[in-house]
């Protein structure tokens, strides 16, 4: 699929066309032969947004510009690679699936003019999401019924046409598991470190303290550190300072191994530090090698290193269809994928003739997901996202500094804890 064939301005309006609808769980349809593709094309009784007898159109919501945004296009890569290897299998029921995009450029009210035009005129069956934004469009699109599956789910409001793969960091009640790992790993005394003027992760800094002192864990105090310019020495000696023996960090990737490396040169005993999903990033990794040896990330889905049959379908489709992002195994092209085979699950269960209605049933029905072996743990979308198991893979930083080990046994699954905790 290629993404730069497709509409990416917001005012654009793509033509409406016929598709079909599930009625009062009646299938109305019609089926074909299509010899080409040596699968099922259904003609259907009505028309539903996004559906044609040879077609499925999906919208994307997506921050490609502005703070906080995705310029790499990694996502989008693992988004086109999944639509493409169906479409190579004969698509959804003989129904090639395509999508149209919109930048919200990470401001709400532009994600809100977007996602009003993907629901309204664009003509899509359902929107897959990744945005720092998604608030902005959140009542509207639940309002009218769209499915909307997110990679990434910074807002931990309940929506019930909100899918995602995996439970959102700051959800509420807490989960036990970081508090668990860093305990066990021998962590007594730890800091929390968030971005200064960062509302999000000044949140997960203060949900991970609670996860910590549930586990028994001292939490010592909270660290920021700039969003631009970094002083590693001089952050070394406010670890120094607080006394602590671990650290768990929400912060961009080259700004935690630069902590790591800058309390080891300083000569702070660190037992355990744990970095955010953002961390497993070898490309920053690389910029200080050994220094950061031992340090740990915590992972939602199964880390490249255990090289499962599902990572290699994965990397198969990506040299095939997305080659520009295939070179080295990436997590945002990974959860491009996870996200848009988690929205083809629930429009195969939705039946010959989806609808969003249908869909969102279909995607309630995924009560044993676990993208094909690629989640640390299956998942049960039937009770909503504040139900998902919270499990993680960890991985850690090898003794030379190159790459990263998976840490065993896994997944980590904490535990949800009381309302209170």
């Amino acid at each position: 699929m290629d993404l730069r064939s497709q509409p990416c301005s917001r005012s654009s309006v793509v033509a409406a066309v016929l598709g079909c609808v599930l009625l009062a769980g009646v299938a109305a349809c019609g089926s074909r032969r299509d010899d080409r593709a040596g699968t099922v094309n259904t003609a259907c009784a009505t028309a539903a947004p996004g559906v044609t007898q040879d077609g499925i159109n999906l919208g994307l919501l997506y921050s490609g510009s502005g703070f906080g945004s995705d310029p790499s296009t990694l996502f989008r890569a693992g988004i086109d690679a999944r639509p493409d290897e169906q479409n190579a299998k004969g698509g959804m029921n003989g129904r090639k699936i395509t999508y149209s995009f919109r930048d919200d450029e990470s401001v709400p009210e532009l994600n809100l003019v977007a996602g009003r035009d993907l629901a309204e005129h664009g003509n899509v069956l359902s929107i897959l999401q990744f945005s720092v934004a998604p608030s902005g469009s959140a009542a509207l699109l639940e309002q009218q019924g769209v499915p909307a599956v997110e990679g990434v789910i910074p807002d931990p409001g309940e929506h019930r046409n909100v899918f995602g793969y995996s439970r959102p960091l700051s959800q509420l009640p807490v989960s036990s598991g970081w508090g668990e790992f860093i305990a066990a790993k021998g962590g007594k005394r730890a800091v929390t470190i968030s971005v200064e003027l960062s509302a999000a992760t000044t949140t997960l800094a203060g949900i991970s303290a609670q996860s910590l002192r549930a586990a028994g864990v001292d939490v010592v105090t909270n660290l920021q550190v700039p969003a631009g310019a970094f002083d590693a020495a001089r952050f070394a000696q406010q670890l120094r300072a607080a006394g602590a023996d671990s650290l768990i960090a929400f912060v961009p990737a080259q700004t935690y191994y630069q902590i790591v490396a800058g309390a080891r040169a300083a000569g702070v005993n660190l037992t355990v530090a744990l970095g955010n999903l953002a961390t497993y990033d070898r490309s920053a990794l690389d910029l200080v090698g050994a220094a950061a040896a031992g340090a740990y990330s915590f992972l939602d889905y199964a880390p490249f290193e255990l090289n499962t049959a599902a990572h290699r379908r994965f990397l198969a489709a990506m040299a095939a269809y997305s080659p520009q992002a295939a070179s080295v195994p990436d997590g945002s092209t990974l959860i491009g994928w996870i996200t848009t085979d988690l929205l083809l699950e629930g429009i195969k269960a939705a039946g010959l003739c989806p609808t969003r209605a249908s869909v969102l049933t279909g995607l309630r029905a995924q009560t044993h997901y676990d993208a094909g072996g690629l989640l640390p743990a299956p998942i049960d979308l039937s009770k909503g996202m504040g139900n998902i198991a919270p499990c993680y893979d960890y991985v850690q930083v090898n003794k030379a500094g190159t790459g990263f080990d998976p840490v065993a046994p896994a997944p980590g699954c904490g535990h949800v804890l009381p309302a209170s905790g």
